[in-house]
């Protein structure tokens, strides 16, 4: 069997995947390689990648594998990780460098208290009115986001013409990131990049409230490249706009929920008030129902509550 260092064959591997996956999942497995598997793997022969020593690894990522040394990484972080090492040693088995592995990786239960949290009906409510009697595009860009489950991403690149007044619809079909690139010396830098959404499923149609459209009438502005958070050509990016959205709970006191809790809200919300788990996955962005059920979709102790006095009547 040949021989080669673990790092070497990532390297040339990463190489081969320019051109078929998008630049953005590049970046994003250079970024894990460097950061993650290179220091823990990447000293080994490709062959001494074991399921065994991948175990191991695994376990070490999730308890502390931060780099800041702040505790573990999410077992969501760690299973793209896993995903990418098996993708590369599948190639480097073809190639004859290692023999195939079916790598079965075992995970600690997740505790199901650490879900994602979501804004309390009274939460939404404050937000609501505040924003409402305070309107700039910025704040309504969460108002939107409340109503629609758009990901920060989708938000950011959302101009004027995505939105069709006429059929009261919104239409995602670009995403701002910033991706990291690192260099070959250890450093690295990072860039902004506007690309159509990460999958198929999330292009997609929303249809608009109606409490959501005659705000964004009132909004609107002439040019429809404009960006609807700036009302301009020049973008915000993630980044930026989320420090915005912190401050603006930290005024209303309404504690930490991240962005992506208004996402996370909405599906709660639909499903809440008896929407159907397809038409959710659909407004989601979604590959499958299965996925929205698993990511967004928890009953409430209340909606249990009501599900288990259904026995109890006549």
């Amino acid at each position: 069997m040949k021989a080669i260092l673990y790092k070497d064959w990532l390297s040339g591997w990463l190489a081969q995947r320019e051109g078929f996956v998008k630049e953005a999942t590049l970046a994003g497995y250079s970024t894990a390689v460097t950061n993650h598997i290179v220091p823990q793997l990447g000293g080994l022969p490709v062959s001494e990648v074991t399921e065994e020593r991948l175990q191991e690894t695994v376990l070490a990522w999730l308890t502390a594998g931060r780099r800041d040394g702040r505790g573990g990484l999410s077992e969501r972080t760690v299973r793209g990780l896993v995903a990418i090492i098996r993708m590369s040693l599948k190639s480097a088995a073809r190639a004859g460098y290692t023999a195939p592995m079916p790598l079965e990786i075992r995970y600690p239960k997740s505790d199901p208290h650490e879900r994602l949290r979501v804004f309390s009906q009274e939460q939404q409510q404050v937000l609501t009115e505040y924003i409402l009697q305070h309107p700039t595009p910025r704040r309504m860009g969460v108002l939107l986001c409340l109503h629609t489950g758009l990901r920060i991403g989708e938000l950011c690149a959302l101009q004027w013409k995505d939105i069709d007044f006429s059929e009261r619809t919104l239409t995602v079909s670009r995403t701002i990131q910033r991706i990291y690139e690192p260099h070959g010396d250890g450093s690295g830098e990072t860039r902004v990049i506007i690309t159509p959404p990460k999958s198929r499923t999330s292009r997609r149609t929303i249809p608009l409230s109606s409490m959501i459209f005659p705000i964004l009438e009132e909004m609107r502005v002439p040019d429809p490249e404009a960006y609807v958070l700036t009302g301009s050509r020049k973008y915000t990016e993630p980044r930026t706009y989320r420090e915005s959205y912190d401050r603006l709970l930290r005024e209303l006191g309404l504690g930490h929920i991240t962005f992506h809790g208004l996402r996370h809200t909405f599906a709660t919300r639909l499903i809440e008030h008896g929407a159907d788990y397809k038409t959710v996955s659909e407004l989601l962005g979604h590959a499958n129902v299965n996925l929205t059920l698993h990511l967004y979709v928890h009953p409430q102790m209340e909606q249990k509550r009501r599900a288990v006095e259904l026995m109890a009547s006549p």
